[in-house]
């Protein structure tokens, strides 16, 4: 299910739309979903309320889109449901388009699901809880769900259930996704716990960190062809140089690093610790990028010191551009991320939303988001 709003992250990519098509070292997100649940499906229905999902879908072989024409997760699964590819089907699975997690975790899911062929909800247990997810108790002795609603666990958005009851819990009685869950974890509902990778894309900073753990399945250095890297550069891998990106004299890149396809890095550049150059944006000469998101055809002025932040599409800092970072411990409530990953670690910069430009020399404050006007 890859519907719904862009929510935060919206001021990154720059538009409305799903969360699904975001960008990562690996491809789009539904790229890394639809890589792991076509090892198990001859195809995969993709339901969304984004057309441009329509156009992703015809130019890959098993997605098959269908639009979403009332809104809501209930409205998704009706749509879905109404479909005549699920006709005679009793088990139907259900994975949401906004989560980010190893592929591991569907393999997991779906080989419980093969073995006992029975309903499957995977939860799991976030460092810290943000939002209203669905808690979920499970016995620890036989994985099954005692009770929805309350519980130290929570839904991770992969779930295997029976298309016939749920279409007539969710689309002929009316009740909610989350009431239908309720109903069926009554009769019998199985829990497979996930303890790997595993985040909840709702805000920049919840992206920040996805895309760090996906830049750490880049395992070696790959140049494709076409890429231009100056004899004079210096490439500590792991890392990833598409076509027709350019790195140019001087520069040094300390992996894990993504360049993708158009991107430059400017002379004597040093790019290092987890940084994302996505296709077209620019590393200006003498720029320093760490553990940081530089969305498409965003650009960084020279001589600017980018730390643990994002800058969003199209977005253009001016040269000497600072930002500042603290730890992740320190940052207000509004920011904490829903994720499995240890946080300890962690720092928090800033984000500059698509499109947006600083003034030369601005140093921008950890843990906000920079307004022009101010």
């Amino acid at each position: 299910m890859a519907g719904g709003s862009a929510k935060r992250i919206k001021i990154i990519m720059g538009r409305e739309g799903s969360r699904s098509l975001l960008k990562f070292p690996r491809g789009l997100l539904i790229d890394i979903q639809l890589r792991a649940m076509l090892k198990y499906f001859d195809s995969v229905l993709v339901v969304s309320d984004d057309s441009r999902l329509a156009d992703y879908c015809y130019n890959v072989g098993g997605c098959n889109f269908i639009e979403q024409r009332v809104s809501g997760i209930e409205g998704a699964l009706c749509s879905a449901l109404a479909s005549s590819a699920l006709v005679g089907e009793r088990l139907v699975t259900i994975l949401y388009g906004d989560i980010y997690s190893e592929e591991a975790m569907i393999s997991s899911h779906i080989a419980k699901v093969l073995k006992d062929y029975e309903p499957l909800i995977t939860v799991t247990r976030p460092v810290v809880m943000r939002g209203n997810f669905l808690r979920v108790t499970i016995d620890p002795i036989d994985q099954r769900v005692t009770s929805i609603g309350e519980g130290p666990y929570i839904f991770a958005g992969l779930l295997t259930i029976d298309a016939r009851i749920l279409k007539e819990l969710i689309c002929n009685e009316g009740r909610s996704f989350h009431d239908a869950i309720d109903y069926i974890a009554r009769k019998d509902l199985k829990a497979d716990v996930w303890i790997g990778e595993w985040v909840d894309l709702d805000t920049p900073w919840d992206y920040l960190l996805a895309v760090r753990l996906d830049l750490e399945k880049i395992k070696s250095v790959i140049i494709e062809k076409d890429a231009e890297v100056a004899s004079t550069a210096v490439i500590e891998g792991p890392a990833y140089i598409a076509a027709k990106a350019r790195v140019d004299h001087y520069a040094v890149i300390k992996g894990p690093v993504y360049i993708g396809h158009g991107a430059l890095v400017g002379a004597h550049s040093f790019l290092r610790d987890h940084v994302s150059l996505f296709d077209s944006a620019i590393a200006g000469a003498y720029t320093e990028i760490k553990r940081s998101i530089i969305y498409t055809s965003a650009k960084i002025g020279s001589h600017s010191y980018i730390a643990d932040s994002i800058v969003g599409a199209a977005a253009s800092l001016a040269p000497y551009t600072v930002t500042l970072n603290i730890p992740y411990g320190e940052v207000s409530d509004e920011i904490k991320l829903t994720s499995t990953q240890p946080l300890e670690a962690l720092k928090i910069g800033a984000v500059i939303p698509a499109k947006t430009r600083t003034r030369p020399h601005d140093v921008i404050e950890p843990a906000t988001i920079y307004s022009e006007q101010g």
